[in-house]
């Protein structure tokens, strides 16, 4: 009898995992938009007409992207082409993004190449060249951009000889000597010893500083310092979300009535549950949602991944590769997913999918993904 009870129960799931599959295969198809690159860095097709129709409709546009690829600042630019935005976010340290973008403004292409030969190791994710010339042709258009991230370990000697040259204390800009000598000293180490964020040496300095005549704007930035060391060295992820957070709220009052366009790794933007399933952390994607909808306005969150990058594609994107088969790139609506999830006519078992679904309206799919390369030094 116990074994008969088994077999049923086994049969019954089973049929209703197979009959979940075949409810969601067909949501998903339904609503699945394809659409192609067309010349001069555009798109053409239903699926660029669904979602420029979206993005203008939209107070904040947030892109949930793969990090290091030729075609997510290929989408951004063709989005930034065909619509203005006021104020553009990256995840890159704010004192990063405003000395970068003040060189493009202010230097001679002669002097600027050279500040980038000196410090384009110094600039995170806009070391790709995709990602600077992007940035460039944003610092062109007027939009205003901001950084919301810790301060990168790979950026200290940028950031260090920035505060040296607008110093006004001499035992202060001693300290800072020190710290681009001993940071240079490091360079060539292997693993984490290279780093010299990471150093007790910089450590010491940093406390040190803190005990000396600052400038307002500096204190905050050798605080800053500090706290990204912090957050690197304990490895703690809700410290980098708080700081994330913590900048977007100080930087609110410049962007909460304007058009803004966002663009960090996927995990951070989804208006619900981080997509990182080991974790229930609300990100920066949930902060913006939840700011924009007390506005009285919409947010919209699209989800970008290159097919066969995500390891997730073979099993919780399987519905979804089944109709991107060819070159084209495709877009789903995952609004009325998400809505027979909540009717409870879908069921979905898979955690990483479910907080997809359920934290992002649009998964644009792209046919094919090619690694990016650093900035050419002329």
């Amino acid at each position: 009898m116990k074994k008969l009870i088994f077999l049923l129960l086994t049969l019954f799931i089973t049929n209703f995992s197979y009959a979940q599959n075949i409810v969601l295969d067909s949501l998903v198809g339904k609503n699945s938009f394809s659409f192609q690159i067309d010349k001069n860095i555009s798109f053409q097709g239903k699926g660029w007409d669904v979602l420029l129709n979206e993005i203008k409709q939209s107070n904040s546009v947030l892109l949930g992207e793969t990090h290091f690829t030729n075609e997510i600042p290929y989408f951004t630019n063709a989005v930034i082409n065909e619509v203005k935005f006021d104020n553009y976010f990256i995840e890159v340290d704010p004192y990063s993004v405003d000395l970068i973008e003040t060189k493009i403004k202010s230097l001679s292409p002669e002097r600027l190449n050279s500040f980038v030969k000196e410090y384009s190791t110094n600039f995170a994710f806009l070391q790709q060249e995709p990602e600077f010339d992007l940035f460039k042709n944003l610092v062109k258009r007027n939009t205003k951009i901001y950084g919301a991230e810790q301060i990168s370990v790979f950026a200290d000697q940028m950031i260090i000889s920035s505060l040296k040259e607008t110093s006004k204390n001499k035992k202060v800009i001693e300290i800072y000597e020190q710290m681009l000598h001993n940071s240079k000293l490091i360079a060539s180490k292997e693993g984490l010893e290279k780093y010299y964020l990471l150093s007790k040496d910089c450590l010491q300095k940093i406390d040190l500083l803190l005990t000396l005549k600052l400038s307002d704007k500096e204190r905050k930035q050798i605080e800053d310092l500090k706290l990204s060391r912090e957050i690197y060295t304990k490895r703690d992820h809700p410290l980098r979300i708080q700081l994330l957070k913590n900048i977007l709220l100080n930087q609110m009052p410049d962007w909460n009535n304007k058009k803004n366009l966002f663009k960090f790794g996927a995990n951070h933007l989804p208006k619900g549950e981080t997509i990182l399933t080991k974790t229930d952390i609300y990100d920066i994607g949930s902060l913006i949602s939840n700011i924009e909808e007390a506005n009285f306005r919409r947010s919209l969150h699209i989800m970008l991944i290159g097919k066969g990058e995500d390891q997730n594609d073979n099993t919780s994107f399987k519905s979804f590769l089944n109709v991107a088969k060819d070159e084209q790139w495709y877009c789903f609506d995952l609004r009325p997913l998400k809505k027979s999830i909540l009717q409870n006519k879908l069921k979905v078992d898979d955690v990483y999918l479910s907080r997809v679904i359920k934290g992002y309206d649009y998964l644009i799919y792209i046919p094919e993904v090619t690694k990016s390369k650093d900035i050419s030094i002329e």
